[in-house]
């Protein structure tokens, strides 16, 4: 399920396999969509949405089928164990802004099509997929660099390739798993005394680092 103004308005252009399209009255009088839906009352739409404020528009849409990572892509985008939905809707939307067409996923990631993930991305869940599989098959051959707490500032570093960068979640980092498979760990410099930054931030500023 897709809800809110602008994801819903993506998904109708994107060529994906719409089931249903439902709107309120108050949204259809508000926004006045170019596109046929179907009339929700309010109750309907707080019953079937995911959000406390329903945005009051929404669309059933058919996922695709997964693929499998592309190997021969010269860097790759990795997450282990990112469980907030913000946090990997706002990953999402920054590998749509860099150019990335696909993230790596361990598979206790968040679901990409949790209902505040997609919300998140802005529309960019269609643009970009979450390959959803262990992380050791695709960092063979490459340079692996994880972001910690400690290690080589990221200011300066020239990336290497092909190569792949591990962001580790919230709460726990990069566990031991995938430490193993980093051959360098990189860090953001900091002056203040703020303990950490959450990985929707960290990621935006080591992928603008790297990827500059």
């Amino acid at each position: 399920m897709v809800e809110g103004r602008k994801q819903v308005e993506e998904v109708f252009h994107s060529g994906w396999e719409i089931e249903g399209i439902w709107g309120t009255p108050a949204f259809a009088e508000r926004f006045s969509p170019a596109y046929d839906f179907e009339w929700m009352t309010e109750e309907e739409n707080k019953k079937c949405s995911g959000f406390d404020t329903p945005p009051g528009i929404m669309a059933l849409v058919r996922m695709p089928k997964m693929k499998e990572l592309d190997g021969l892509e010269p860097f790759v985008l990795a997450l282990d164990g990112i469980s907030d939905p913000g946090n990997m809707g706002t990953i999402i939307r920054l590998a749509d802004w860099y150019g990335l067409k696909q993230i790596l996923a361990s598979e206790d990631c968040v679901d990409v099509y949790n209902a505040k993930c997609l919300s998140a991305t802005m529309g960019s869940f269609l643009r970009v997929e979450v390959v959803y599989s262990k992380l050791h098959p695709a960092a063979a051959g490459r340079r692996v660099y994880g972001a910690f707490l400690d290690g080589t500032s990221v200011h300066g570093l020239k990336l290497e390739s092909p190569s792949m960068l591990i962001i580790g979640s919230e709460s726990h980092g990069i566990r031991p798993e995938a430490e193993s498979l980093v051959t360098e760990k990189i860090t953001i410099p900091g002056k203040g005394h703020a303990e950490s930054l959450n990985a929707g931030i960290a990621t935006a500023i080591l992928l603008d680092n790297l990827l500059r």
